[in-house]
């Protein structure tokens, strides 16, 4: 079972790896399948979550950094973070479409595994959980 409910920051980056490995299996029996350039689709996947990894990094120091700003009552405004972030992904995807289409889909589930653990975990709630809500 996952559990990222005791420390999100430290266990959503190692869920992501130990999920994207998984994918990277279902990856290559896919391509294979299909008949596409399994080395494309890997390259675009790995290229994909590890610009998602470093993009949910700066998503979490941004926040911090908010919400420490809104302690302190000094104004301060969070879209900044949000901006760079999407044209971080947008940077990568246009990259991979310069490899080609098949790199480009494998960086576009790459860019979306941590909203997929963060989902995945909300799915599987911990034993805890569960047995407090009964």
């Amino acid at each position: 079972m996952i559990t990222l409910h005791d420390d999100p920051v430290r266990a959503v980056p190692k869920q992501v790896l130990i999920t994207s490995l998984f994918v990277t299996v279902v990856l290559v029996v896919a391509t294979y399948l299909l008949g596409w350039p399994t080395l494309q689709v890997l390259i675009g996947f790995w290229v994909g979550v590890i610009i998602n990894l470093i993009g949910f990094r700066l998503m979490v120091l941004g926040t911090t950094k908010l919400l420490d700003k809104k302690a302190s009552g000094t104004p301060s405004f969070g879209g900044t973070g949000f901006l760079s972030r999407l044209i971080l992904y947008g940077i990568c995807l246009y990259a991979m479409a310069q490899i080609g289409f098949h790199a480009l889909i494998g960086a576009a589930i790459g860019l979306s595994m941590v909203g997929f653990v963060l989902k995945l975990a909300g799915f599987f709630p911990k034993k805890e959980d569960v047995s407090k809500s009964n």
